[in-house]
């Protein structure tokens, strides 16, 4: 063991002067093009005024603010304006600009390097004196009013040891690294945005025609604008694509603007753009790095589903087969998050860096596609020379993006010279037509071809015996022998058109569903869980998704003993009593529920559906109801419920014109949705809301005391009157909202 131990120590000590002799050659390129980035400063005002709005401030108790944000976005280039601000020199006695590195993980370390810089000796036998470090560190703060900036910060540890204020001090630290304690603390971070695109040509133009004598023709700038638009916003991208068009001709433009991506990024290129992303990959931590190529198999702009991509990594196999290991998965997502290498895209708390869905910057997109085809991780099929055998050899997974490259009878009998291929994704684009699929793969593990259209279910795909997920598009039902997918984990079965019969008839998935033990993930929009045979239980499942009421009885769902979510379609609402009876089934048969969605597809509008909500499970965290026509006065119900967090209201869900909350009411509730309500007036004041979002409220005249502990409001396309008092309040407060309109409030 300790021969082992040396060999460890010796490995961790050779990696660590890897990676700063890597970090230390990509440096002075990497930060000579944020100078320049700094000179051309643009779209960034009103985070240059928050932060001096802080430095400012006399009673401002936070001492320690961070910016954060991808690579290449100007983070450094930020605070170097407000650090070199004359005012801002004025205001400290001193000031400190030091460029930290990956070199300084630890807290501990970046306190000895600035007790070093302020000229404070610390004895040998005191260094790893955490308690003494910290005291010396505060001392030292204590003597001067200073102005510390601690750039490129990789340790995740400093917000442990903040206190009080010492003499007006403040320390700035730039970092790519997102924390969990920064969405908590809100206001000890600044998250740097990507510029729109207006911002984007205006950089872009300033770097290509850097000498005012070159014109921009009409025709140039609406292809400029349209190149600029594909940097998606990243400076550092818009500098160094301004800077590959200087001087090029009108062609040039016009060719690079009808690319995919205006630049291609591989761990080779010497551009310090490539670099510093290909080091940002590279300090991800080993375990985290297979997650984050996986996440280059999805096309270009696609919006990846948060639920969706942890499935598919489960069923990869990347976290083997412990319990837990969809949390796992989220975990390792969500740590992707906050090194700044994904972009999350539609929140699910404001309390919370979780989200729906995400996606890849079009730089470590280029990156992972890169990576991944040097590493045979994945290959990307887009036309027909991609299919070759040269190029789909020794590949563990082929990744669809133009699903036409099936129509052709060779790429077939290629196909059949890669049988170890275990994961097979097509993304689309959709087609109108049915395409052959080729399910020569024996040890196929993941398929997802939703994006194609089979007009009868594809029998051949039953050999598959060791599929863990299938995702289908079929215009027939499933067939009984679907159990002999005995491994799989993840069914999504839908349906090209979803034709009702008049008779309202439920249609049932076949009765041998119930032989299906491994099965957790169950998407069947359309269609119903039968009764289960004696004995029958499917002990695995989780989440259901799709079905209507008839999968919804105590005798269904006594036999998922596990379910945790479920969302119900309801066609009609002709008979109320029979339509509504499940509700008070989930209260009883589950201690412990997540997530209920339920939509009512075709409401009665002129009267109400049912009169009383009945009981949901009290452990429930998330409730989404459209259609269902409640009154207002049978919130209470819903309101009693101790853990909800979540609460979401569309079309028609609730009925009536006033919605009054009482003292004690919601006592866990963080997030509201109200979208395409007939309310008028809300009077409630919930303590522990957060975020409240209202959608389409065309009749909505007045919203009192709940803005009170509200964090975020978001208000889109309401009453024009009602836009305007919002306004008004938004800026009477100075409160942080978002109020959008559309024709309604021209």
């Amino acid at each position: 063991m300790e021969i082992v131990e040396e060999e460890i120590t010796s490995f961790h000590t050779a990696t660590d002067k890897i990676c700063s002799i890597r970090y230390s050659n990509f440096t002075s390129s990497y930060y000579n093009t944020d100078n320049q980035q700094q000179n051309l400063l643009v779209g960034l005002d009103d985070q240059i005024t928050a932060l001096k709005k802080w430095i400012f401030d006399p009673n401002s108790h936070v001492l320690v603010k961070s910016v954060v944000g991808m690579t290449g976005i100007g983070k450094t280039s930020l605070v170097k304006q407000v650090y070199n601000d004359p005012l801002v020199i004025k205001e400290f006695e001193a000031r400190l600009f030091l460029h930290i590195g990956p070199g300084y993980t630890r807290w501990k370390d970046i306190m000895l390097r600035v007790l070093d810089e302020l000229g404070v000796v610390i004895s040998s036998d005191k260094l790893d004196d955490k308690n003494y470090l910290e005291n010396q560190f505060w001392e030292a703060l204590s003597t001067q009013k200073y102005l510390i900036v601690l750039d490129d910060v990789w340790a995740d540890d400093y917000h442990l040891i903040m206190p009080g204020n010492r003499k007006g001090s403040q320390i700035i630290i730039i970092s790519q690294i997102q924390r969990f304690y920064d969405y908590i603390y809100t206001q000890k971070f600044i998250i740097l945005p990507f510029l729109n695109d207006d911002n984007s040509w205006k950089l872009l133009h300033h770097t290509a025609f850097s000498n005012r004598e070159e014109k921009c023709s009409r025709e140039l700038e609406k292809i400029g604008k349209k190149i600029a638009k594909n940097c998606e916003g990243l400076p550092a991208a818009i500098i160094q694509v301004g800077e590959n068009l200087r001087g090029k001709s009108f062609e040039e433009w016009k060719t690079l603007s009808e690319k995919e991506d205006p630049l291609v990024i591989t761990r080779y290129d010497d551009t310090p753009l490539s670099k510093a992303l290909f080091f940002s990959y590279m300090m991800l931590p080993l375990h985290l790095k297979p997650f984050f190529l996986y996440m280059g198999v999805f096309p270009k702009h696609y919006a990846i589903s948060r639920s969706k991509l942890i499935k598919l990594w489960v069923s990869e196999g990347f976290l083997g087969t412990d319990p837990g290991i969809e949390e796992i998965a989220g975990n390792a997502l969500d740590l992707l998050i906050l090194q700044s290498v994904v972009l999350r895209e539609k929140h699910a708390s404001v309390t919370s860096y979780k989200f729906k869905n995400c996606r890849l910057h079009f730089t470590f997109r280029s990156l992972c596609v890169s990576e991944a085809k040097s590493e045979k991780f994945f290959h990307i099929l887009k036309k027909y020379t991609d299919c070759t055998p040269e190029n789909i050899r020794r590949q563990q997974r082929l990744c669809v993006h133009n699903n036409v490259v099936f129509a052709f009878t060779q790429v077939h009998e290629w196909m059949e010279s890669v049988p170890n291929v275990r994961s097979l994704l097509c993304f689309g684009p959709k087609q109108q037509y049915p395409v052959l699929l080729p399910l020569c793969f024996r040890l196929l593990k993941v398929l997802d071809a939703l994006a194609i259209r089979f007009y009868e279910f594809p029998h051949q795909l039953l050999a598959l015996v060791h599929l863990m997920y299938l995702s289908i598009t079929c215009d027939r039902e499933l067939p009984n022998s679907i159990s002999t997918l005995w491994n799989l984990e993840v069914l999504i079965f839908t349906r090209h058109h979803n034709i009702k019969l008049s008779n309202n008839d439920p249609i049932y998935l076949p009765i041998d569903i119930w032989n299906m033990h491994k099965l957790k993930q169950l998407y069947c929009k359309g269609f119903d869980l039968p009764p289960p045979p004696d004995d029958c239980h499917l002990e695995s499942l989780l989440t259901i998704s799709g079905v209507s009421v008839h999968s919804c009885t105590v005798e269904v769902l006594s036999r998922i003993p596990k379910l945790t979510r479920i969302a119900v379609q309801i066609e009609s609402a002709h008979d109320s009593t029979e339509t509504f009876s499940f509700f008070g089934h989930l209260a009883s048969v589950y201690d412990e529920f997540v997530s209920f969605k339920c939509v009512v597809v075709n409401p009665n509008l002129s009267s109400q559906i049912v009169r009383s909500v009945p009981n949901f499970p009290m452990s429930i965290r998330k409730i989404s109801l459209s259609g269902c026509g409640f009154p207002w006065e049978n919130m209470e119900v819903i309101a009693s419920l101790p853990n909800l967090i979540v609460l979401k209201l569309r079309w028609y869900a609730f009925c009536g014109p006033l919605w009054k909350t009482s003292q004690g009411q919601f006592p866990s509730l963080e997030f509201l949705l109200l979208e395409d309500l007939d309310i008028e007036n809300l009077e409630f004041d919930i303590q522990s809301l957060r975020w409240v979002i209202v959608r389409h409220c065309y009749k909505l005249e007045s919203i009192s005391n709940q803005f009170k502990y509200t964090k975020l409001l978001e208000i889109d396309d309401c009453s024009p009157s009602f836009m305007k008092k919002m306004r008004e309040w938004q800026s009477f407060s100075g409160a942080e909202a978002k109020i959008s309109s559309s024709i309604t409030d021209l």
